[in-house]
């Protein structure tokens, strides 16, 4: 009944990314808000600088240099049709280090995406080509890895025969019961549904959960360790029956980076949005096209009066390690039916498809693409922010996802007018306020989001604030912005363009005066901008 699929992949093609064991703090798969995460997160003691090995033979056939995503990223293509994958990398080393940097003065930017010829750079197995760093979107030093395949699929590294220390069993934490009434689903975001905690009375066993008669289904929320509960990991495997009887399963192993949105329908958005806690949907729902599942009776119960029906879930990590739990649910016409809590709005509208509608000075524009299901679109109008120009709008709530961007349009006044190309969309997460752009065109500005929530309407027109921390042949700088965010940076000599490294998470823009320049007085100027044209300049004079 619990049969993995048979590992196909060879054992011994790769080695370890570094020369030492592997301690891991993210899996392949694991559960990342709005994506699946796509390789393994590889720990480095916290310290940056640790070498990087090529895994096998092969050549460099991507590499790219940015402030967001996977930071500096080198992509090694290898005999057997195989891609590897490093991320958040510090430095470059060696021929690579320096064909980068040529590429970079060439373009005259740092940030560069270069696809070298095929066998132009190569590397053999075990070859020092970079050291470990902590750039682009990482929260913290580690090295991510990925193994895709010839169709472009990241696969889970660890069955490529890449060996880790994992000798803690993944954990059951607490179940959620779902009442399957579409309509509740689509008017307040959720099934009527219940969870329970593993301590509890129903998960040991001592008392039954009794449920109007109807169709159930269930979720998971769960964790992995390997060797310490400070790393918390993803399950790729699990199995749930009803009275011994298959009823659902899921097992993870390869991903299309096309379908990770997609991950709103494999988890329960509206339980992480009102527990803070992610639920996988133990059951596959139409909207989902993920490959990962097989499913009975659309993976629910129906549960008729009378009935007991005992549920076990069972999950397993990829060592083989396993954790279960069992809840009995009886079917009973005198039992409470289960809710869900209604959220306020002045209006709604019911989006089924593709939809436009205006709401005061606001239009949101919903393409189909954009939503999973139908539901009711909820807006009211609260009062204003400090620092706003406009009201704020509840547009929706964050219980709902979207799949793709939605298009909005807000008419300004023409005492906003003023602020002309400076104005801009934000929302709000509690206290955190979040730029999301804006074109002025006449007296309509347009935006598009992927979130709902909270949203107004504000002008930007502060400059960046750049200080200088050090300065010489070796300079370094601080650049932050208020709102809309740097959106360059750039340093150049007597006008020349030069090579400076920026790091948005810290500010910090570092780098060295070129070699090349002959020994003289010159003018130093470092130049930035953020998104909404506001400008800062620093100028010094130096003397080499």
């Amino acid at each position: 009944m619990f049969q993995r699929n048979s590992n196909k992949y060879s054992q011994s093609y790769f080695q370890n990314p570094f020369d030492s064991a592997i301690y891991v703090s993210g899996t392949f798969c694991e559960l990342r808000g709005n994506h699946f995460h796509g390789g393994l997160d590889i720990r480095t003691g916290g310290v940056e600088g640790w070498k990087v090995l090529a895994v096998a033979d092969g050549y460099v056939s991507r590499v790219k240099v940015s402030t967001t995503g996977y930071g500096r990223v080198v992509y090694i293509q290898h005999p057997n049709g195989y891609t590897s994958v490093y991320g958040h990398l510090k430095e470059f080393k060696g021929e690579l280090a320096n064909y980068v940097k040529e590429a970079q003065y060439q373009q005259r930017k740092f940030e560069i995406e270069l696809y070298p010829k095929a066998g132009e750079i190569k590397v053999t197995k075990g070859q020092n080509f970079a050291l470990s760093g902590n750039t682009g979107g990482s929260g913290g030093p580690h090295l991510h890895f990925e193994i895709r395949n010839s169709r472009g699929e990241s696969t889970n590294p660890l069955l490529h025969g890449l060996q880790v220390t994992d000798k803690i069993n993944p954990e059951v934490k607490r179940i959620s019961i779902y009442q399957k009434d579409k309509e509740m689903l689509y008017s307040e975001g959720e099934y009527p549904y219940t969870t329970v905690s593993k301590w509890s009375e129903y998960l040991k066993n001592t008392k039954a959960l009794n449920l109007p008669p109807g169709p159930y289904s269930f979720g998971l929320y769960t964790d992995d360790y390997f060797t310490d509960k400070k790393n918390v990991l993803g399950i790729n495997y699990c199995w749930l029956t009803a009275n011994g009887k298959m009823l659902y399963q899921y097992q993870i192993e390869k991903f299309n980076f096309d379908q990770g949105r997609y991950i709103y329908t494999h988890t329960d958005p509206y339980l992480k949005w009102k527990e803070n806690k992610t639920y996988i949907r133990l059951f596959k729902e139409s909207y989902n096209p993920l490959p990962y599942y097989k499913q009975n009776q659309n993976g629910e119960i129906n549960l008729q009066h009378g009935d007991s029906i005992q549920m076990k879930v069972y999950i397993q990590d990829y060592a083989g390690l396993m954790d279960s739990a069992t809840w009995i649910v009886v079917g009973d016409t005198s039992a409470k039916a289960l809710q869900v809590a209604s959220t306020s709005y002045e209006e709604k509208q019911r989006v089924t498809g593709s939809k436009s509608f205006n709401f005061y000075e606001w239009n949101i524009n919903v393409p189909s693409k954009a939503v999973y299901h139908p539901f009711d679109f909820k807006m009211s109008i609260k009062p204003k922010k400090e620092k706003m120009l406009s009201k704020t709008l509840q547009m929706h709530y964050a219980y709902t996802p979207l799949h793709t961007y939605i298009n909005i349009q807000y008419s300004v006044p023409a005492e906003w007018l003023q602020y002309g190309d400076k104005l801009c969309g934000v929302s709000f997460d509690g206290r955190r306020t979040y730029y999301e752009g804006g074109s002025l065109n006449g007296n309509t500005l347009s935006f598009r989001t992927r979130s709902l929530g909270e949203y107004a309407i504000t002008y930007d027109n502060v400059s960046p604030v750049a200080k200088t921390i050090s300065f010489g042949k070796k300079y370094r700088f601080r650049v932050t912005d208020n709102l809309s965010g740097v959106s360059s940076v750039t340093c150049s000599i007597d006008d020349k363009w030069i090579l400076a490294e920026y790091e948005p998470k810290t500010g910090a823009v570092w780098g060295e005066i070129p070699s090349w320049i002959k020994p003289g007085t010159y003018e130093f100027k470092l130049v930035a901008r953020d998104d909404k044209g506001n400008k800062t300049e620093i100028k010094k004079s130096i003397t080499l």
